[in-house]
């Protein structure tokens, strides 16, 4: 492993050598963005840890530089003041000083789905179509305002506001025939206050990663949206109360990858479409056919977007049950569930003895049936 270190305190060089002093690693050490950047223009790396205070340049200034240089690599912010920040383009944070068992730990969760979404068929499909969805900007506004203390709705509507376009599909999207309940509603506040801020704020996720209409043959971008948004809410009544926010939006995502799969070659999506069964998660089919899968593409894109990897795992790993049995449950468990229930798809039988679940099983499907739009 190739790890390029930031503007790292004196404490957390001396632990960094210390871990990867051993073996076939190599360790870098640059004390400015500047000379990162010119590290990483001759040389590609797997890793790089940046401190936070970069004084010369913004920490995520920094990291969309990187990620133009070396977009493979794994993104890992540390912190100073012994609290996660709101920092785009980070794959996950550290606090300083970086204990060697954290890193090493945070590394090992990492580095197994990194090596996955990064094979060569992955990489070249995204980087060949020509239309990607872009990153959900408004709605991870809204996501770092819903994690402070003070929060009203007054704030939720003025962010989604300064986007007459969004506000526009948000409510197009609130008063079709699989939201509207009644009258129609004719602005955010409005919207705020019969949905409830956490549901809006879905909507607003799924306007945004939906905004373009793809020409895809039997291809429903509404039903997409309604199932993501299905999926997002029954998969955060599933886990802790902490992990509620990350569990809506990888509900979310979750299956963002189909919007880069179907976009890779017109023949093998026709292919796709005519031999797919609905009752079925059709990823065998899918590898079959693309050489991938919409899992896959959906965690590389969030890479390259600067998600943290527990959303992109939980993205990753939601048709591998057999994965997700040798985890404890968390995120991914949760949105492996959902998906399952809403597409009304059986569960596998490891899965349930795993997690104790057949005891549940009866009230979770209810919920799934409810949601199911």
């Amino acid at each position: 492993m190739k790890l390029l270190l930031v503007g790292a305190n004196s404490t957390d060089q001396a632990t960094l050598k210390k871990i990867f002093s051993r073996g076939s690693h190599q360790l870098s050490m640059v004390d400015t963005a500047s000379l990162a950047v010119e590290l990483v223009g001759n040389e590609k790396y797997d890793v790089v840890v940046v401190n936070s205070q970069l004084s010369e340049t913004s920490i995520s200034a920094f990291l969309e530089e990187i990620t133009t240089l070396i977009p493979l690599a794994i993104r890992i912010v540390v912190t100073d003041n012994g609290e996660e920040q709101e920092i785009d383009g980070a794959h996950s944070q550290l606090v300083s000083p970086i204990r060697p068992a954290c890193l090493v730990e945070l590394l090992e969760s990492i580095i197994p789905n990194n090596h996955a979404i990064t094979k060569k068929v992955i990489v070249k499909a995204v980087n060949e179509v020509k239309a990607l969805p872009s990153p959900p900007k408004v709605y991870m506004q809204l996501n770092a305002l819903l994690k402070q203390e003070s929060t009203d709705s007054e704030k939720i509507a003025e962010i989604i506001s300064r986007d007459p376009a969004l506000v526009a599909k948000v409510l197009q999207f609130v008063n079709s025939s699989a939201m509207s309940k009644g009258k129609a509603l004719s602005s955010i506040t409005d919207a705020i206050t019969k949905m409830g801020v956490d549901t809006l704020c879905c909507i607003v996720m799924t306007a945004e990663l939906f905004a373009y209409e793809p020409n895809i043959p039997d291809f429903s971008i509404e039903k997409e949206q309604m199932h993501s948004l299905g999926t997002a809410r029954l998969a955060a009544s599933i886990v802790k109360p902490e992990l509620k926010q990350n569990a809506l939006l990888a509900g979310l995502l979750h299956d963002i990858g189909k919007l880069v799969l179907f976009e890779i070659n017109a023949e093998q999506t026709k292919k796709f479409i005519q031999n797919r069964f609905n009752s079925s998660d059709n990823i065998l089919l899918e590898q079959k056919i693309f050489a991938t899968d919409h899992a896959h593409l959906g965690g590389y894109l969030l890479h390259m977007w600067g998600f943290p990897y527990p959303i992109i795992e939980a993205v990753v790993l939601h048709h591998q049950p057999e994965k997700l049995i040798k985890k404890p449950f968390g995120v991914a468990h949760a949105i492996y569930i959902a998906d399952a229930l809403i597409r009304e798809r059986d569960l596998s039988p490891a899965f349930i003895d795993k997690f104790k679940l057949e005891s549940v099983l009866e009230k979770l499907q209810a919920r799934a049936d409810k949601l199911r739009m």
